[in-house]
């Protein structure tokens, strides 16, 4: 048996360059192994044994051990690709005909001498253009996206883009000018309504170009016209909002028509099947709510008898006569306990009130001078009851309202050694810790994201650092993170940074902590990068956006220091007037960043009318989705405390809880921890209960009742259809077997789903309303079809309305395409540039830096064989051979 080792490159292993510091082990628990091959040495050293034949095994053990558990070393490497070929995407689906045309076959003609060019096309009514991006992309082969970047179906471009920065791949875009105009229609709002509840709509008009344009809007309810206006409209979007409530039950239409002033004109509005929208509407009865409380008349009461049908039960004092029994709760969506003091709920309530909400019931519970903290002999506080709430009944020292994104640098230069025995990415993430544990971010919400080329959201929005389980979860993720990117581009950072903070509410503070190894200079003459990031940070401060940056100092980090010996990341803060917020720091160090105190957190300002303001903690939830501002005072509330595993709402100014909610069981509490409006004639919060600001504690109720128990045993969740797309129906069933519905006269394909849930898909084919019902009844009805008797109360078909492909509906420049290749390190071309440019990019991509892993296993493999090998012919020949 021969080896040759002539076929192994060991001298391939530069053992001079090897770095420690980038130095690990992909499965470290197999390194647990070493204890008892120690104990093995230690107790063959005590025995009499060859101690040079002990070592030589022990020695060999323990390189297999090694390889076991796979070392390895991280190094960055600049590997050059040169691209083989261009392919154009050329998009050619309905939308793009309101755009330049011939842009991919010029590209074409002009480049094709130069470099190999190919172009792959998308047709149709419908635009897959995530999918064309995946299948296209690949190292070698540079994409070039020509198109208005409305995609509608498959992949989202996002997730395609953000694919392809992750793995390497090229990709640019060129969008051609919109040269002709267009509008379309769409109208948002509930297709399942209450009776005799006002409802909110928004019509939304788009257009293709900038340029200006005169129309009329109108809008029928059940072919009652219900707005008309004569708009003139410049920029891409407009939006129109209407109320309307329904009187009667079962289906309903509402029809949007854009009618151009100019229609006649040649071209002025390009397709005529956008410019009407139909929805249909299912109006249902009123849920039923138990309300009890002391004052029936109160401001809360009124908004309970305007949306519900109350069944109002008084406490009299004590709740023991029957208020709270199974009996009066069967039947009810939820119910709803007003400032009632703990002393009036006996335990087998809360027992009754715990199965209710356990099972699927929904429970708001109202505060006052007699409920939570009052009185304060007999609070809530370590009660039966208070284990169904999502608060504790003591007071909250919370004084958050503050909006974090904790922006952390992972450009491949973080890898460098920080001279003290680590790396300056440890130094990062070690101080993005120490961040998360300062005292004034222990009641804000903070999101993570990292920046390479990109700026990536790790967190997947804001976490509340209230809860310890979040603090603890989110240091354990920012420990976990590894460099990535060819770059450092801090401008994209603080463009994902402003995108998510524009998302929360805008009467909290909103900050960005910046902590880099500070190369965020430009790498050569004429490059921009630092310029651009000094730009986008004036964006930011002018959009009250605090900025602090914390300098992680390594002397060998390239692009931190100008050619004047300035810190380029001192020059950004100077430049945008925050050097008081600049904080460099050398390696080992740990900041504590200084921030400046909330103009809510003096001490005057628990006696000032507006400690009682309110602001939107979460505007992400369906109660306070789109509310960005409730501009009311309350002059009481109950103090409380959110519980671990709760949400927080709404607060004061000083971070009082007043809305907050959790999950119990299958059902939900909410817990409104100010009065009813009325107050026993002293009250706190009149102003909540009466007009837009209402609106907070309507979504409560609403979101409390959930999936009310309608009384037809189907229950239909039914979307706006597209004509000509697929179209998904919930469905629910109280009774065992598929349903069986037909969709027009055809009979419905049905799925199962899982407890009594199922699900189907339907695909109409022309415009208008269409019906889903238990039997084949009628055909879809257009507008000029509808009966004059519709509107009436009819429960026994549900409508299905089909409008104009997406296609249609969102038409011109897809204003977040732009943004999107840019955050995931695409370049977009203008019609003057391209030439000039994309021959340069797509043929060479040099000194791309990447973070590379080497293996060490079959180095360490080899050694311990040939350790082995030697040892065991000297030891024969020695032993046997002399």
């Amino acid at each position: 048996m021969s080896f040759d080792f002539m076929s192994f490159d060991f001298m391939s292993f530069d053992f001079m360059s090897f770095d420690f510091m980038s130095f690990g082990f992909l499965y470290k628990s197999e390194l647990l192994l070493l204890l008892p091959l120690a104990v093995f040495l230690l107790f063959g050293l005590g025995k009499k044994a060859s101690k040079k034949h002990l070592f030589f095994h022990v020695l060999v053990a323990f390189l297999l051990i090694l390889a076991l558990a796979a070392p390895y070393s991280a190094e960055i490497t600049s590997p050059k690709t040169n691209q083989s070929r261009i392919t154009i995407i050329s998009d050619e689906t309905a939308s793009m005909e309101l755009l330049q045309k011939g842009v991919p076959q010029d590209i074409l003609e002009k480049l094709s001498g130069k470099v190999p060019v190919t172009v792959t096309s998308i047709s149709g009514s419908q635009t897959s253009l995530g999918d064309t991006i995946l299948q296209q992309a690949s190292p070698e082969n540079y994409v070039l996206i020509v198109s208005d970047g409305q995609s509608n179906s498959g992949t989202s471009i996002e997730d395609a883009l953000s694919y392809c920065y992750k793995n390497g791949f090229p990709v640019a875009a060129l969008i051609p000018d919109a040269v002709k105009e267009d509008l379309s229609v769409e109208i948002e709002g509930e297709n399942e309504l209450v009776i005799e509840n006002e409802a909110p709509f928004k019509v939304h008009v788009r257009k293709s170009t900038e340029n200006e344009m005169k129309y009329e809007l109108r809008v029928t309810v059940d072919r009652k016209q219900v707005m008309e206006k004569k708009v003139t409209q410049t920029g891409r979007i407009e939006s129109f909002d209407f109320n309307h409530t329904f009187d009667t039950l079962g289906p309903h239409t509402i029809k949007a028509t854009l009618h151009p002033a100019s229609i006649n004109v040649k071209g002025l509005d390009y397709f005529e099947n956008n410019n009407q929208y139909m929805k249909g509407v299912y109006v249902t009865p009123k849920p039923k709510v138990l309300f009890v409380t002391d004052e029936p008349d109160s401001p809360l009461a009124a908004i309970l008898n305007e949306v519900y049908e109350v069944h109002t039960a008084r406490s009299s004092g004590s709740l023991s006569s029957g208020s709270l029994s199974s009996d009066s709760l069967n039947g009810m969506d939820a119910v709803i306990i007003d400032n009632q003091a703990v002393s009036t709920i006996s335990s087998s309530e809360v027992e009754v009130l715990r199965k209710y909400i356990i099972n699927g019931g929904g429970m708001v519970v109202v505060g006052g001078d007699a409920s939570f903290d009052y009185p304060a002999e007999n609070t809530y506080q370590n009660t039966q009851f208070e284990e169904l709430l999502p608060v504790t009944s003591s007071p909250s020292n919370w004084r958050g309202g503050r909006n974090i994104v904790l922006m952390l640098d992972v450009s491949p230069s973080t890898l460098q050694s920080n001279k003290i025995g680590g790396r300056v990415l440890d130094d990062i993430l070690s101080n993005a810790i120490v961040l998360l544990e300062n005292e004034h971010l222990k009641d804000a919400r903070v999101d993570v994201i990292t920046f390479g080329s990109k700026g990536q959201d790790i967190t997947d929005g804001f976490v509340d650092m209230s809860k310890e389980s979040n603090r603890v979860w989110l240091e354990g993720e920012i420990s976990k993170i590894t460099p990535s990117g060819d770059s450092t581009s801090l401008e994209r950072g603080m463009l994902t940074a402003r995108s998510l903070l524009r998302g929360q509410n805008s009467s909290s503070d909103a900050e960005i902590i910046i902590v880099s190894d500070g190369g965020i200079g430009n790498k050569y003459e004429g490059d921009e990068t630092f310029e651009q990031a000094v730009s986008c940070a004036d964006s930011l401060r002018e959009e009250e956006i605090g900025i602090h940056f914390v300098h992680i100092h390594s002397p060998s980090t390239e692009r931190q220091v100008n050619p004047n010996g300035n810190y380029y990341a001192y020059l950004l803060m100077n430049k945008i007037g925050l050097s008081k917020n600049y904080n460099r720091i050398e390696p080992g160090q740990r900041v504590n960043v200084s921030f400046s105190a909330r103009s809510d957190e003096s001490e005057e300002i628990e006696d000032d009318y507006s400690s009682g303001a309110l602001i939107v903690y979460d505007p992400r939830h369906f109660i306070t989705k789109e509310i960005s501002e409730i501009p009311c005072d309350l002059l009481g509330y109950n103090e409380v405390s959110p519980k671990p595993e709760a949400n927080r709402l709404v607060t004061t100014r000083l971070g009082k809880p007043v809305i907050t909610v959790w999950r119990l069981g299958l059902g939900r509490v909410a817990a409104i921890t100010t009065d009813n409006g009325y107050g026993n004639g002293i009250p706190w919060a009149h102003a909540l209960y009466s007009g837009n600001d209402s609106l907070v504690i309507t979504r409560t109720l609403n979101w409390a009742v959930a999936d009310i128990e309608m009384y037809e045993s189907l229950q239909l969740k039914i979307p706006d259809l597209k004509i000509n797309q697929q179209g998904r129906v919930l469905i629910t069933t109280r009774e065992e077997g598929i349903p069986e519905l037909y969709f027009d006269k055809k009979p419905m394909e049905i799925t199962p789903l899982g407890n009594n849930m199922y699900e189907s898909y339907v695909t109409p084919t022309t415009f208008g309303l269409h019906k889903i019902s238990e039997k084949p009844a009628g055909v879809n009805h257009t507008e000029e079809f509808i009966p004059e008797s519709f509107g009436i109360e009819d429960i026994s078909w549900r409508p299905a309305s089909a409008n104009c492909p997406d296609e249609y509906m969102h038409v011109g420049e897809n204003p977040l395409f732009r943004t999107a290749l840019l955050e995931n390190g695409g370049k977009i071309y203008t019609a003057a540039d391209i030439y000039s440019r994309i021959t340069t990019d797509s043929m060479t991509r040099t000194e791309k830096k990447a973070v590379a892993k080497i293996m060490y296993t079959k180095y360490i493999l080899v050694l311990a064989f040939l350790i082995y090998l030697i040892y065991t012919v000297y030891h024969t020949y020695n032993t046997r051979m002399k």
